[in-house]
Order: C-alpha cells, then sequence, then structure tokens
C-alpha cells in the first residue's frame, strides 16, 4: 500500500475494492491484512484518504465488531486510529455516532489489547470533536466517564496509562469547570497518579456541583461491584 503506483487512479480504484472484498473472507487472517491493508492508504495515498473516507470507515467499523476474531477487530482498531488521525470532525459524517458506540463496548473487554486500543480511539474522537458532535459526545462522555475513571487502575499498567491520557480529553465535556481543575491537578504532567485521593475529589466536588452526575456516578460504581475481575471489583469498591 506504499507503493508510488497506488498514487496512480487507475491503481487505486482496483485495490481498494479488492481489498473491501478480501474483507469479508472466510478467512479470519485475510480479513486481518485487507483491514491493515485499507488503513495505510493513510502511507499509500494520503491525499486520497479524505475522498475515500466514507468508503474506509464504513468497512472499518464493520470489521470492529467481527464475530469470530478479536486480530480482526484490534487490526480495525489501527486502522481506524491511523485514518482518523488525518481526518478532521467534520469529515467523519454521521460515522461519528456508529464508531464512538462501537468503541465503547470494548471499555470492559478481557483482551487487555482490545481495551487499550478503544481508549485510544476514544481519546482521539475527543480531540477530533469541536462543533458538530460535541453534544452527542458529551452525553457518550457521561455514560462512559465512571467507567474509564475505574480504569484508572486497570489490571494492566499499559492500558491504564492510555486510560490516564483519556480520562483527561474527555473531563471537559462534563462541563463542570471546578472539577475539572481538579481533576487536572492529579493528571497534568508525569507525576504517579493517586488514584484514591482523585476519587475524594471528584466526589467531593460533584457533591457541591452535580448531584445528578453524582448519581450517576454511584449507580455506575454499584454495577461493577458484580465484574468478573477482582482488581476491578476491588477499586469500585473502594469508590
Amino acid at each position: 500500500m506504499s507503493d508510488p503506483m497506488l498514487r496512480e487512479k487507475k491503481f487505486l480504484k482496483p485495490v481498494l475494492h479488492i481489498l473491501e472484498e478480501k474483507s469479508h473472507d472466510r478467512n479470519s487472517i485475510v480479513r486481518q491484512m485487507a483491514v491493515r491493508g485499507l488503513g495505510n492508504l493513510v502511507y499509500g495515498a494520503p491525499e486520497k484518504l479524505k475522498k475515500h473516507k466514507k468508503f474506509l470507515m464504513v468497512i472499518l467499523i464493520r470489521a470492529l465488531s467481527d464475530p469470530f476474531s478479536s486480530e480482526v477487530i484490534g487490526e480495525s482498531m489501527k486502522a481506524v486510529a491511523k485514518v482518523l488521525k488525518e481526518l478532521k470532525e467534520k469529515d467523519i459524517g454521521s460515522s461519528f455516532r456508529d464508531l464512538t458506540q462501537e468503541i465503547q463496548t470494548y471499555f470492559d473487554n478481557e483482551d487487555d489489547a482490545l481495551r487499550l486500543w478503544s481508549f485510544v480511539l476514544f481519546g482521539i474522537l475527543a480531540r477530533l470533536t469541536k462543533r458538530k458532535w460535541k453534544g452527542y459526545f458529551a452525553e457518550q462522555v457521561r455514560q462512559s466517564w465512571v467507567t474509564l475513571l475505574l480504569h484508572l487502575q486497570d489490571p494492566n499498567p499499559r492500558v491504564s496509562v492510555e486510560c490516564r491520557a483519556t480520562f483527561h480529553l474527555c473531563v471537559p465535556f462534563l462541563g463542570l469547570k471546578r472539577l475539572q481543575t481538579a481533576v487536572n491537578e492529579h493528571l497534568d504532567g508525569t507525576a504517579e497518579l493517586k488514584p484514591e485521593e482523585l476519587q475524594v475529589d471528584i466526589c467531593r466536588h460533584l457533591a457541591k456541583e452535580n448531584a445528578e452526575l453524582l448519581e450517576n456516578l454511584y449507580k455506575s460504581t454499584i454495577m461493577y461491584f458484580f465484574s468478573r475481575w477482582e482488581e476491578i471489583r476491588a477499586v469500585a469498591v473502594k469508590l
């Protein structure tokens, strides 16, 4: 996909259609490689990316829900990340909603790699969101912020680091300036995170500023008492 010949219009379309066809292949490795190839359009013909953005997003979002292979899902997440970094909010169009919802389904996935990439992608969307999808994304953050808060102490350290970056990007969407300031004090810089102190500050500010969001915190946290992960259950109980 990085061959200079791909930049020729007469070659690009046939290649894209072959990869689209192979993304449906019975063999999961073929599906995985097809998705990787589509993501690598970013390197092979970056100037053509926006022209084919809708075509790409439809295929990659479908691959995010591959029913048989976590490798295909992971490959699609990596491809989506490559593509999104070259686009703006207006370029994503109606795919924004489908993509956001699909990503959120992997926040609690048992596969470490899928959790990690779901947080990476959600963070990319937070950076992209400016106007058109701001209200919608803010609502998705409100639905997911407790999950992000708990996964700051994810059993996998790498996932925890990515979650920290994403949580920091998402807090402004809650619309609470005092809370945002308090969270920034904990997450700015590279200092070691002290989760229990962060939790205390969050609860204290919500008790003063937003009873509705505090209730949301309470209800969402209780749901994690039944998590299959001992570590996440322990974090929820402490919270």
